[in-house]
């Protein structure tokens, strides 16, 4: 057991101190409306405002942009031919990778819950965090009908809400204001992470979290509790990851650094 846990241990250490950054580009951004980016595993990049996306191909695809005529709450771009994207509390649709609706959007149509933090799992399911509750439920989004139901949530250091959801392999993170609340995929809480960002921009990436303190990028493992600094980042607004980039939002400037592997 101590050398199956040592190896373990090993595995976390070298992933959170193993990663290099190397400043490639960098790109102007005029449309002064963005306030978030992100990216997915084929290296396009999604510049976000209040209503509408603009997607970016890395390949010399001509760019595409929708407006969804609503306020957008959640966007999920983990999936490079489908992104999720939640709307007015109630909306969910569904583009394709040129940001063409693939049905009409869906309509949570329960007056039961109020769901918000919004995190599509697959062509079926989803998570949310319902306000009135104050449960973590999982949602068939398609048969409009409720999968799991968490024991309510037990909200702790000052915290109002949870204010995003995160899943990977068998676990969900609910990111509030000052924790982390890890359950599995059944519902089931398993432990709090604390953590204040203080407002500052965030990434969940594989079972991390990057965030800006201080003016520098720190990764703080969730399983391990490790956090280690990185770069030294100014008047940040917005930062995505996927395996090869790290993207910056800046200014008006989007820098674009690789990620390199040892």
């Amino acid at each position: 057991m101590k050398v199956i846990y040592s190896i373990f241990f090993l595995s976390i250490f070298s992933f959170c101190t193993a990663q290099n950054f190397e400043l490639k580009d960098s790109m102007v951004i005029s449309n002064q409306t963005v306030k978030t980016i992100d990216t997915d595993l084929n290296n396009s990049i999604y510049l976000i405002s209040d209503s509408k996306i603009e997607k970016k191909f890395a390949t010399n695809k001509q760019n595409r942009i929708i407006d969804l005529k609503n306020i957008l709450l959640t966007v999920d771009t983990s999936n490079p031919l489908r992104l999720y994207a939640y709307t007015n509390f109630n909306k969910l649709n569904i583009l394709d990778e040129n940001l063409s609706q693939i049905q009409d959007p869906i309509k949570f149509n329960t007056t039961d819950y109020i769901p918000i933090a919004l995190r599509v799992i697959d062509n079926q399911f989803c998570w949310f965090y319902d306000m009135i509750e104050n449960k973590l439920i999982q949602y068939n989004y398609q048969m409009q009908k409720t999968i799991l139901t968490s024991k309510q949530i037990f909200l702790k250091n000052n915290d109002q809400s949870i204010e995003k959801i995160y899943s990977y392999r068998n676990f969900v993170y609910l990111k509030s204001q000052n924790t982390i609340y890890v359950y599995d995929d059944y519902a089931n809480f398993k432990y709090a992470v604390d953590l204040n960002t203080n407002n500052s921009p965030y990434y969940f990436y594989k079972d991390s979290i990057f965030y800006i303190d201080n003016h520098r990028l720190i990764n703080k493992n969730i399983t391990s509790k490790i956090s280690t600094p990185y770069l030294e980042l100014k008047n940040t607004k917005s930062i995505a990851f996927n395996e090869s980039y790290f993207y910056h939002f800046h200014d008006s400037t989007l820098s674009i650094y690789t990620i390199q592997q040892p």
